[in-house]
This record gives C-alpha cells, sequence and structure tokens, in this order.
C-alpha cells in the first residue's frame, strides 16, 4: 500500500526478473488502473530485464480513496513516480504503458514533468478527454460510457433489457432506473456536455508543452482513437519539446483484437508489448537496435493488406480531393464524383429518435458481446442500414484503377433542419464488386456545435442552412480496381451514440423525443462533398 501526498494509500505491485543479480538496480514499467497490473504483461517485461510495477488508482479496491477516476491522477501518478525512484531495485529510469483509462493515467502525469518518468506508451486513448472519448464532437458515447457506470453488469442490464435500457429518458437517470443507485461517473459524464471547467481540468489541450519526453501511441482503425493518435502526434510535434513520438496502428479494436467480417490478410496484427520493449531498449536502455533508423509511423493499409513505414502524417505527396455528394433530382440515392454539381434539387429525409439508424459495425471502444444485434465493432456489411428511408447513400462509379486513400478524412456538408438542434453523421465505405458494403471509417456532429466544440454551443435557426465539418477517423485503405466508393449521411448511429432528441433543450436531461426534418444541399451554391486523402500510385 504505497501513501499519497493526502494519506489515501493506492494497492501496488512490484514483479521484479527472476534472475535478476541480487541489488540489481533495473528500469521499471509503471501501469496505472482499474487493476494492480497484468500478470501476463509482467512477464514479458520482467524476462527483458525490466521491473514492472501495477497500481490500482483511488477507488479501485483494495487501493483506498473515493472513485473519481482522472482527477488525482496527475499528483498520485507523481507521488508513486517518487516512492519508485526511491526502492533499491530501480535504477532511476521509469516508463509507463497501458491501454484505455491505463494510457490516461500516462498523459495527466506526463505534463507534471517527474524527473524520473522517460517514456510514456499510451494506447487506445485521447490525450484530450472531452473530443472524442465519452463524449465525440458534442454527442455521448452511449453504449461505451453506460458499460460499467448507468449499469455494473451485463447481468443486470440485459435483466432490464438492452433495447430498453439504451431508449430510456432521461438519460440522466439511466443509473437510478437500471442499477436503483446514483453513479457518479454516469452523471458527470452526462451532465458536463460541453467543454466547462470539469474537461478542462484533465484534458491536455494547452498542455502539451509541458510533454517533454519520447512518446509511443498505439491504436486501431477500428478504434475510437486512431484519429486521437495523430492529433496528439500533431500537438507534440507543435510543441518542439519530444525527441521521439511514434505511432503505431493496424485494423484492430479497442483492445488490439482484429475485428469484423472483411479480411486483412494474416499480417494484420500487431504485437504491442514487443513493440514496446524494442523501443524502450532503444530510449531507455540505449541499445542500438535498429529503432533509430525507423520512420516515425507504421500503418496497415487494408484493401492490399500491407504493414507500411511512413515519416510525416499525412504523407507528404497526399492530394486532398473533393468528392462531391451529386443527386440531381434530389433522390436519397445519389452519386459520388470529382465533378462539381451545378443546380441540383436537395435531399430530404425525417430523422425521427424513436427509429433511429442502428449502429452496424464501425470505429469504437465497447468492448461488450452481449448484445452484437445492437452494437458490433469492425468492418460490417452496411445494405442493411441502406434500405432505410432516413439514410442517404451516394456512390461512384466502379474505379478502373486501385485508388488510396490514406490520412485525415473531412465531409464538408450544407444542410438544414426543422429542428433547434440535431445530429449528422456519416460513414465511408468500400463497396465490393459483388456488392458488399465494409464500412471504414464514420464520424457526428452535434449541430449546437458547429463552430466549434470548444466554445459556447449554438442552437440553429429552423430552415436555415449552415455549413457542417464533419471529422472522420483516419483510415488507409487501396479501393481495388473495380470497387466503389460510398458514402452514407443520416442523422444517427444508435446506441453507439446517443438520440439527439431535437427539441434544443439541455442534453441528457430531455424525455421529449421530436421529430425533425433534414435537408442535404448538393449544388453550385452549397456543395457537399467528402475530402478524400488520395496518394498517387
Amino acid at each position: 500500500m504505497v501513501q499519497m501526498r493526502d494519506g489515501v494509500e493506492l494497492y501496488t505491485r512490484v514483479w521484479l526478473p527472476k534472475k535478476s543479480p541480487e541489488g540489481a538496480r533495473l528500469p521499471v514499467v509503471l501501469t496505472r488502473g482499474y487493476r494492480a497490473g497484468r500478470a501476463e504483461d509482467a512477464a514479458e517485461f520482467t524476462s527483458n530485464g525490466y521491473a514492472y510495477v501495477g497500481q490500482a488508482t483511488r477507488g479501485h479496491a483494495p487501493s483506498e480513496g473515493e472513485l473519481n477516476r482522472f482527477f488525482n491522477d496527475a499528483e498520485d501518478g507523481y507521488d508513486t513516480l517518487t516512492w519508485i525512484s526511491n526502492q533499491d531495485w530501480n535504477d532511476g529510469n521509469i516508463a509507463m504503458y497501458g491501454r484505455s483509462y491505463w494510457g490516461a493515467t500516462q498523459w495527466l502525469v506526463a505534463p507534471e514533468q517527474h524527473p524520473n518518468l522517460k517514456a510514456i506508451i499510451p494506447q487506445g486513448i485521447n490525450a484530450d478527454l472531452w473530443q472524442c472519448v465519452y463524449r465525440c464532437y458534442g454527442a455521448l458515447t452511449l453504449a461505451m460510457t453506460a458499460s460499467g457506470r448507468a449499469y455494473q453488469d451485463s447481468k443486470q442490464a440485459s435483466r432490464y433489457g438492452w433495447k430498453e435500457l439504451y431508449n430510456y429518458l432521461p438519460l440522466i437517470d439511466l443509473d437510478l432506473e437500471v442499477s436503483k443507485t446514483r453513479n457518479r461517473l454516469w452523471r458527470d459524464y452526462v451532465s458536463h456536455s460541453k467543454f466547462d471547467d470539469f474537461w478542462k481540468e484533465i484534458s491536455l489541450k494547452g498542455k502539451y508543452h509541458r510533454v517533454k519526453i519520447p512518446v509511443f501511441m498505439m491504436s486501431g482503425w477500428y478504434d475510437y482513437y486512431a484519429g486521437a493518435a495523430f492529433e496528439n502526434y500533431k500537438s507534440l510535434r507543435e510543441s518542439g519539446h519530444v525527441s521521439d513520438i511514434r505511432i503505431a496502428i493496424n485494423p484492430s479494436d479497442h483492445v488490439n483484437r482484429v475485428v469484423g467480417d472483411r479480411s486483412f490478410g494474416h499480417n494484420a496484427s500487431k504485437n504491442d508489448i514487443k513493440l514496446a520493449i524494442d523501443w524502450l531498449d532503444h530510449v531507455i536502455k540505449k541499445i542500438d537496435n535498429g529503432i533509430e533508423e525507423q520512420p516515425p509511423i507504421q500503418i496497415f493499409t487494408m484493401g492490399v493488406n500491407e504493414w507500411r513505414f511512413i515519416d510525416e502524417w499525412p504523407l507528404p505527396n497526399t492530394e486532398f480531393t473533393p468528392f462531391y455528394l451529386r443527386s440531381p433530382d434530389g433522390s436519397r440515392l445519389g452519386r459520388l464524383d470529382t465533378t462539381p454539381p451545378e443546380n441540383e434539387a436537395p435531399s430530404t429525409f425525417i430523422y425521427d429518435p424513436e427509429d433511429p439508424v442502428p449502429t452496424l459495425g464501425g470505429n469504437h471502444s465497447f468492448l461488450g458481446k452481449d448484445h452484437p444485434e445492437l452494437i458490433r465493432v469492425g468492418a460490417v456489411d452496411q445494405r442493411p442500414n441502406e434500405k432505410r428511408d432516413d439514410v442517404l447513400v451516394f456512390t461512384s462509379d466502379p474505379l478502373e484503377m486501385d485508388l488510396e486513400v490514406t490520412g485525415p478524412i473531412e465531409i464538408v456538408l450544407y444542410a438544414a433542419s426543422s429542428a433547434k438542434d440535431t445530429d449528422f453523421t456519416a460513414k465511408l465505405i468500400d463497396v465490393y464488386p459483388d456488392g458488399t458494403a465494409y464500412n471504414l471509417t464514420e464520424g457526428i456532429i452535434r449541430a449546437r456545435f458547429r463552430n466549434s466544440i470548444w466554445e459556447e454551443p449554438k442552437l440553429l435557426v429552423p430552415g436555415k442552412i449552415y455549413s457542417y465539418t464533419l471529422k472522420l477517423q483516419p483510415t488507409s485503405n487501396v479501393f481495388l480496381r473495380g470497387h466503389r466508393i460510398r458514402v452514407h449521411i443520416t442523422s444517427s448511429n444508435f446506441p453507439l451514440w446517443d438520440r439527439n432528441p431535437n427539441t434544443g433543450n439541455e442534453q441528457g436531461i430531455d424525455d421529449e423525443l421530436r421529430v425533425a426534418e433534414q435537408t442535404i444541399y448538393h449544388s453550385s451554391e452549397y456543395p457537399s462533398r467528402i475530402i478524400l486523402p488520395l496518394i498517387p500510385k
């Protein structure tokens, strides 16, 4: 039990190499999260000459203290680093490792600049906890946030009923309805629905310049945090204080499983711990193992199913190319091409939050296996959703040659709504010659945050045309010859994200739902488009 500065004691486990000489001092790998380390990780690190320390953070038994994730992790992490550095088995060098919350605890302590913290390896997490974690561009990440917060275990939730659970309103009281107790975390993430002091305290926005140690980020194209990895990479590069910044991304989910129904060949997996150990041998032990000569970014390109090492992001030869949403007669089934539209009728659809578009695969961090009929992760055939009247489908002609799309992706959407607030969502899809339509990436914007997710939200004037920018997760995919590029536009993706009730009322408190009429414009005056990062052959 390691004591923090306020007297709270945290449960901490230490693993040392079995064959370490008596009195040997070793570099340490520290991990802090819900549990005090993982024995399988400890075996890997100790067999490679590192001590391994796992600590359960406050409120996670048998650690003491109140459960309030993130808010004490900078100070507690610092105190734990000091404790480790005072042990006779530490040589003064400490790195941190872990994914999800175990990654967030690294980001939170890194700006504190502890003299013995020499590197961090955060996986599957955003350094900015407001932008896209429990909330995503304004919307609540419903299924993931509810898990373990609005309900405590799957048996409890399944007894209540999964559909009933996700449909319950008002969202703020879902914990009381299902588990009969108030959950502080659930209520915080639901009620803090804009970038307020709550998020400012635990987000790295504005603090990147205080990170001055090497950083190695890992994620998956079908995790929630591939985009975060590249944005964090950019912010660290711009700060100019980090000597070694690296990224590794493959077609995996939040726990590094290659997922979905699409085949990625036999080499799509990545060994997170081996990558970490090789890198730590370089930056901590100063071993000349060839890492220094490797480009800093390694990504798996889908379609051709190849690993690639690259020096910059976006790639320096990227051609950001607009593909316009086209539908001359206003049909919901339109075209996608590089020719700007002229005078085309807009496309309309009805968004009814009582009947939202169901989540069908995707890029997210929900891990539950209890109700795959409601939410899965990864590449899944999107054709069932294309039959719905509230999904607009824009498709290119079959490609005459392979076309690589690698990099960040945005959609510029011109739209009007009959509501004071609503959502717009989008997906990029690779359509095979047999019609199978695999999702690559997706995104959402809550309309009240159309100007900025960092500023005070502003409601819509019903019927007025606004410009929306949807940031989809980045990807790397080669659309093969004969395939087609497809984009879906709609207003829901449920239960990945919560339903916008279209009322404009305070988020999470509403128990009223209204139908909204959505109008998507694609004309010379309002050229809605997706901007694809094309890589020349």
